[in-house]
């Protein structure tokens, strides 16, 4: 073997050792990038794993009631889907949070186009008005929860709402939660607490009030029954010129019978010319069961009644009295009363609505029929006394 080929084979072993060293740092090169490769994927996972165990965490905290976490989640949706969002800020709004509130008015006008999400915003600006104290506010936020108005039915928290602007004397309020007591939407019915609720109403000088006051004893319903005391609260709400009390007024006493109709026809006369139209028709039909003479009476007695309602100067019970004496009636006007008082201004107006009256057009002898002829329907002794509300 000759030199050169000595240095041909040690030339070539030496290519070959470092072939093979250079396809072992190669192969080692491969296996470091797949180890690496493996563990950021591995990694990767962990991450997309605890990010997703904590997204979870989070939705369970957000769904048991946790505000902060519900208002976390509805800021983050509202970057990306408007929609998830609405669901989070909706969730804290039920939850009596302001901010969802606002949120969900925010996203409304984003989202213009959303007819449903529009009402449901227009609730909710009517609710954080209500928040705030509005007592308008509070009642007609509690009317949509009521019905499900905008948003969805509530009962309970709609109770809530109509009780605190009743109990801050908001009348809309009494007169609603006196008739949800008595409604037959109402799943826990309760008439004696209709009852106090119209009460209430009545205590603040509501007409509407003072009417189903009187319904309530002339039906009987949270009370018992009490025709004259009905009466009464119908009469007072009909002094101030309230035509729908002068309506059932005339309707209950037509209802009773006797010399009733008359009573009835003054009342149905007084709310026809202030504008009822129910009781003009009432009226012209109970005229024709009684006499000419004692319509052209009953009128000549009402009208300075009419007078006097429209100019906004009956004074308290002054019809009422006007009604006792000429028909004898046992409606103890005193006895019913929730504010007996009486002040010398009252003592002066009863004076000044006596003089104001020409006591010619309340003596009028009328003539009836014997047998329609009520033995006490004497207008000589009429004489209308006022005592200011």
């Amino acid at each position: 073997m000759t030199m050169m080929g000595i240095a041909i084979g040690a030339t070539g072993l030496l290519l070959l050792l470092l072939f093979v060293w250079m396809l072992a740092i190669s192969m080692r090169q491969k296996r470091i990038e797949n180890e690496r490769r493996q563990r950021a994927n591995i990694y990767r996972k962990a991450m997309e794993r605890n990010r997703k165990q904590e997204q979870e965490e989070r939705v369970q905290k957000a769904e048991s009631g946790d505000i902060t976490m519900i208002l976390y989640l509805a800021k983050e949706e509202e970057r990306t889907n408007l929609r998830k969002a609405t669901y989070w800020y909706r969730k804290a709004a039920n939850l009596d949070n302001v901010t969802g509130m606002y949120g969900i008015v925010r996203i409304s006008e984003r989202m213009k186009d959303d007819m449903v999400l529009r009402e449901q915003a227009k609730f909710w600006r009517t609710t954080i008005a209500a928040v705030e104290g509005n007592l308008q506010a509070k009642f007609e936020a509690a009317e949509a929860l009521f019905y499900g108005r905008g948003t969805e039915q509530n009962v309970e928290k709609a109770y809530q709402f109509m009780e605190e602007a009743a109990k801050m004397q908001y009348l809309p309020a009494m007169l609603f939660l006196g008739d949800w007591f008595i409604s037959h939407n109402n799943p826990q019915p309760s008439p004696s607490t209709s009852f106090e609720w119209y009460k209430q109403a009545t205590k603040h000088k509501s007409n509407e009030g003072r009417m189903k006051l009187g319904m309530s004893y002339i039906q009987g319903i949270g009370v018992d029954v009490d025709f004259y005391q009905g009466c009464y609260w119908l009469e007072r709400a009909g002094e101030k010129g309230y035509t729908p009390a002068m309506l059932k007024a005339g309707e209950v006493w037509l209802e009773s019978g006797g010399q009733g109709k008359f009573i009835a026809y003054i009342w149905f006369f007084l709310a026809g010319q202030l504008g009822n139209e129910d009781a003009r028709i009432l009226r012209d039909k109970v005229s024709l069961t009684i006499g000419v003479d004692t319509v052209v009476g009953m009128q000549a007695l009402a009208k300075p009644m009419l007078k006097r309602i429209r100019e906004n100067k009956v004074g308290k019970h002054a019809l009422i009295k006007a009604l006792n004496r000429l028909y004898k009636r046992e409606l103890d006007y005193l006895a019913y009363d929730l504010q007996p008082t009486q002040t010398h201004i009252d003592v002066l107006n009863d004076e000044v609505m006596e003089a104001s009256i020409p006591e010619t057009e309340l003596e009028i002898s009328t003539q009836l029929p014997s047998e329609s002829q009520p033995k006490n329907l004497d207008f000589s002794m009429s004489k209308i006394d006022q005592t200011n509300r």
